[in-house]
């Protein structure tokens, strides 16, 4: 059952990172109206605690540095960032800058 319900996790993951790179690109076009994005989901917004570690990794801070400044675990962190990065539709911390 774990191997299944990572599959799942994956799968709204990937959708939710399709959906929001979707988005990234009508806001940089300057708004666009189609059947598909009417469709798309609303992305959650980020968490406070995720924004702060998202912050925090873009400036160049590693998971240790992060878990140590916030007294959290190192795994702590790496989950944040990894629905973070789902939600932002971004698959590594160099372009966590420019979506901030």
């Amino acid at each position: 059952m774990p191997a299944a319900d990572a599959a799942a996790q994956a799968a709204i993951a990937g959708a939710e990172s399709c959906a929001a790179r979707a988005w990234r690109l009508v806001r940089d076009a300057g708004g666009a109206c189609t059947p598909a994005l009417r469709a798309l989901p609303v992305l959650p917004p980020l968490t406070a605690r995720e924004r702060e570690i998202v912050g925090l990794a873009a400036a160049g801070r590693t998971n240790q540095e992060i878990a140590h400044r916030l007294v959290v675990s190192v795994r702590t962190v790496e989950g944040h960032l990894y629905r973070s990065f789902a939600k932002l539709g971004v698959t590594d911390r160099g372009a966590l800058a420019g979506v901030l």
